[in-house]
């Protein structure tokens, strides 16, 4: 297979075909070799995340799809603000809330309890074993918010009145 050639801005596209009803012609969808190699990148954390949150896979890997279609529609302004995976982790919990349905996972049911940021912190690091870097760059944040938000759902959950939390927690990690 030749060498894909290189685009204006120097990248190798990357074509995905779009099949058109009977009788009119294809499009082809060209993506930039860098949104390519993000997607590449992220999606398998992507797709185990949203399947800890939503019951159904076919569900959760279509808020993935459906995420990075968001990114890839404004890909030139994600990279222009330098906060490409924070916006793309936004994309991605924007599509999962959207398609949450009502069988709710334990991991869902911390989103009730504790803010939404210590809960994808303590998704990924403590239920998806992440580490605190992988964590991080995930989030499109520092290591050290991290460690914090990770430091502040440990005193929720050791607070005296935070059943509801630890009953939720313990399910969360053994599903």
């Amino acid at each position: 297979m030749p060498p894909a050639s290189l685009t204006a801005d120097g990248s190798s596209p990357h074509t995905t075909p779009v099949h058109p009803p009977l009788g009119e012609q294809a499009i082809t969808v060209v993506l930039p070799a860098d949104f390519a190699a993000f997607c590449q990148l992220h999606h398998e954390i992507y797709q185990h995340f949203a399947h800890h949150l939503l019951a159904n896979h076919d569900t959760a890997a279509d808020a993935v799809q459906r995420a990075l279609g968001d990114l890839a529609a404004s890909w030139n302004q994600a990279l222009a603000g330098h906060h490409t995976t924070a916006i793309a982790w936004e994309a991605l919990t924007h599509r999962i809330q959207r398609a949450h349905t009502p069988a709710n996972t334990p991991a869902s049911a911390l989103y009730a309890l504790v803010p939404a940021a210590e809960a994808d912190a303590a998704v990924l690091h403590r239920i998806m074993r992440l580490s605190i870097t992988t964590t991080a760059a995930t989030l499109g944040t520092e290591s050290t918010t991290v460690t914090s938000l990770l430091a502040t759902f440990d005193r929720r959950l050791a607070a005296g009145t935070a059943t509801a939390l630890r009953a939720c927690w313990r399910a969360a990690r053994q599903a």
